[in-house]
This record gives structure tokens, C-alpha cells and sequence, in this order.
């Protein structure tokens, strides 16, 4: 009923004279979950109205494809009967994916209005949370992994115009703490969901998956194997299709040639973009660049068909040495029915670069992309349009 309607004020108004016998603060409540539901909803494609949320757990709230894959993962490594905890179950969405992947799971919250939320949203598959602090919890016997999705906002902390409190970026004041889940990591497999922004070095030996899913960087996955492996994982949850790609650590580097590729952010974040030169028979177009560029026809037609999509293709139309002057005076005329500014290595008012090339194009039925990176021979930019292949065109 609290879903129906557009306007808030107006849904207040028009439930109250419905339900005038209800608490108001419940009518209230109400609305405030249908206009949560809508949101997970709008991220997730799919209904979550039988669910109960907060506005923190959507922020947090692993991706059902993602969470699926991290299932299926567990299931692989310590059998499809593996016992799961969830250290930091939040509303509830990990432990689903565990649960459904017939894993064996028991799940435990610090808060006890979220774990009385994650108890309703886990009803299906027969879980109770239990209220309890991850810092002191005692493990059962029993546990053959744990599971942790260390809190990274600080609650208390103010919030700013999307309703979220500053991140935490030092792993030391997340909740639960590093060193809490490094000593669990002592004497139990921990699989650790953290920020794809997370600082390399403070991996260490541990594993490390960056996810991309639908184009998206959503987060990066750490195990605690020991052998320090890096790798790409990129999703695509409408053709239900996954590809993962290994770090390679240093690519080769090529002069630049006719097409550009952006390889996907995942890609770049695990050092994952030797197999991707490969592919394309071409190489980075600078060693401190993460773009790549090669002159092969038939290589790049062939990567831009792959499915999942691993990088967006470029063709390259010009090359100009960078100046907002000199730029606007090469794009002036082009057709176009958009432009997009893209950069690597240089901070630009991007807007401001984009909004004076509207000005100056003529009118187009395709996008123009500019890409803007700097090179040893100083600021370049190249004038480019999106690659369609053969089979795509």
C-alpha cells in the first residue's frame, strides 16, 4: 500500500486518512520501507518487497550476483555442506546467498534492530541471527570458514547530501577491526569483503579479487590463502555471464596504434591487463597509463564481441598534442551527437572541457570521446568514436 505513491508528503497524508486508527509513527515506518524497497530495487532489478531495510545496509549491500558468486566459491573450495559464519550479517543478503547455495550457515549482528531485520529477511531459509559482537564472539567448533564484511562508515560521523557518513579508511577502526579479523585468520579460512579502493600493500599475502559486475567496481574480495594471488572478476547479471582474468603485474608497452581500449576498472585495480594486450595484440600506450592500444582489425573486433565485455573500444580519429585551445580548434565542426571526456594522469575540469566542445560541434548522429592522458612527450589528446564491430554494426 506505502509503495504507491510519488510524493511522500502526499503518502503520509493519504495513509493517515485510510488507517487513521494506526500509530502515525507506523504509517511513517511503513513509508519509509517502501521508499527503501524502491531504491534496493532500482539497483538490484529485482522486487525487494518482502524485505526490511535500512538506509545504511542498502549502502553496504553485497550485489545478489556477486553474493551468489562468493557462494559458489566456498561451496567449490570446502564442499557444498561447508559451515559458514557471518560475522557481520547486516540485513542479511550473504547469509541468503550461503543459504540458498545449501552451505550451512549461522550468522551473528551487533545491532539488535538489524539482526531482528536480517532474522525477517532470512525467515525463507529457516536462519536466526544471533545479537552478538564479532570482536568477542566465540567461534563454534564447527566453523569451516567465516565470513566478514567489516563495517567502513563511522555511524556517528555526520552525513552528507546522499544520507551516507564518511568512510573509514584505515582497516584498524573498521568494525570488526583488521587485527581482530587477521587473528581469526590465524586459525580459520576468512573470506573479507572490503572497498575496491582498498590499499594494495595492505593486502599482503592475502588473496585478492577485484569485482566488477554490470560495469560496475563493487567491491574486492580477500582470502586469507597466504599465496597472494591477484585477478579480475567481471559480472554481467543480465546475460548471466562471469569471466575472471589473473593479475599479470607488469604489461608491455606499444606505440599507439588505431583503436584504444579502457579496459574495465576491475582490470586496471588487479594489475590484470597483460592477457587483455594479449587479446588485442597491442600493449599500454604508456607504462603508467592503464589504457591500451593496438592497430589489429581482426584482434579488436574479436575482443569487442566478448561477453562479457571486458573494456570499452575506441577508434582513434586524431591525435593532438593537449591545449583547451588547440582542442576546441580540432573538435570545432566534427558531427557529433554527444561528447564524452575521459583522462588518465592529469586532473582537468572535465565539464568545463566538455561544455566548450558542445559549443564548438556540429550535429551528429554518433558520440565523439576524448581522451586526455599524458605521455613523456607531454599532454596528448586523442578524438575518438565508440568501435562497433562488424557483428554489432
Amino acid at each position: 500500500m506505502a509503495r504507491g505513491y510519488a510524493d511522500p508528503l502526499a503518502a503520509v497524508t493519504s495513509l493517515r486518512k485510510q488507517f487513521g486508527q494506526l500509530d502515525p509513527n507506523l504509517i511513517s515506518q511503513a513509508l519509509s520501507q517502501a521508499q527503501l524497497q524502491l531504491r534496493l530495487e532500482s539497483r538490484w532489478g529485482q522486487s525487494a518487497s518482502h524485505l526490511l531495510l535500512t538506509d545504511g545496509g542498502i549502502s553496504q549491500a553485497t550485489r545478489p550476483e556477486v553474493a551468489k558468486f562468493r557462494a559458489s566459491l566456498i561451496s567449490n573450495q570446502f564442499g557444498p555442506n561447508a559451515h559458514v559464519l557471518d560475522m557481520t550479517c547486516g540485513l542479511g543478503f550473504d547469509s541468503r546467498a550461503f543459504a540458498e547455495a545449501g552451505l550451512r550457515v549461522s550468522a551473528i549482528e551487533i545491532d539488535p534492530e538489524v539482526a531482528a531485520m536480517a532474522t525477517h529477511n532470512l525467515a525463507a531459509c529457516g536462519l536466526k541471527v544471533e545479537v552478538a559482537d564479532a570482536t568477542s564472539f566465540q567461534i563454534p567448533p564447527d566453523v569451516d570458514v567465516i565470513f566478514v564484511d567489516p563495517a567502513r562508515r563511522n555511524p556517528k560521523a555526520p552525513k552528507n547530501a546522499q544520507g551516507q557518513t564518511k568512510r573509514i579508511f584505515n582497516p584498524q577502526l573498521w568494525s570488526p577491526s583488521w587485527d581482530v579479523i587477521a587473528e581469526i585468520s590465524s586459525h580459520l579460512p576468512v573470506f573479507a569483503k572490503v572497498a575496491p579502493g582498498v590499499d594494495k600493500e595492505f593486502i599482503g599475502t592475502w588473496d585478492a579479487t577485484w569485482i566488477s559486475c554490470d560495469g560496475d567496481l563493487v567491491e574486492c574480495l580477500i582470502t586469507s590463502s597466504g599465496s597472494g594471488q591477484r585477478s579480475a572478476l567481471i559480472l554481467d547479471s543480465v546475460k548471466k555471464q562471469s569471466r575472471t582474468i589473473p593479475g599479470s603485474g607488469q604489461t608491455r608497452t606499444e606505440p599507439l596504434g588505431k583503436y584504444l581500449v579502457i579496459p574495465d576498472a576491475a582490470l586496471i585495480r588487479a594489475s590484470a591487463l597483460t592477457q587483455i594486450a594479449d587479446e588485442i595484440s597491442g600493449g599500454l600506450v604508456n607504462e603508467h597509463i592503464a589504457w591500451l592500444t593496438s592497430s589489429n582489425d581482426l584482434a579488436v573486433s574479436e575482443f569487442s564481441e566478448l561477453e562479457p565485455a571486458l573494456g570499452m573500444v575506441l577508434e582513434i580519429e586524431k591525435q593532438i598534442k593537449y591545449s583547451d585551445k588547440v582542442l576546441v580548434e580540432s573538435v570545432k565542426g566534427i558531427p557529433a551527437a554527444g561528447i564524452t571526456i575521459m583522462t588518465r594522469g592529469m586532473q582537468l575540469d572535465v565539464e568545463a572541457i566538455r561544455k566548450s566542445l558542445i559549443k564548438v560541434k556540429s550535429p551528429g548522429n554518433s558520440e565523439l570521446v576524448v581522451a586526455i592522458y599524458r605521455d613523456e612527450a607531454g599532454p596528448q589528446a586523442l578524438i575518438c568514436r565508440r568501435y562497433l564491430s562488424a557483428a554489432k554494426s
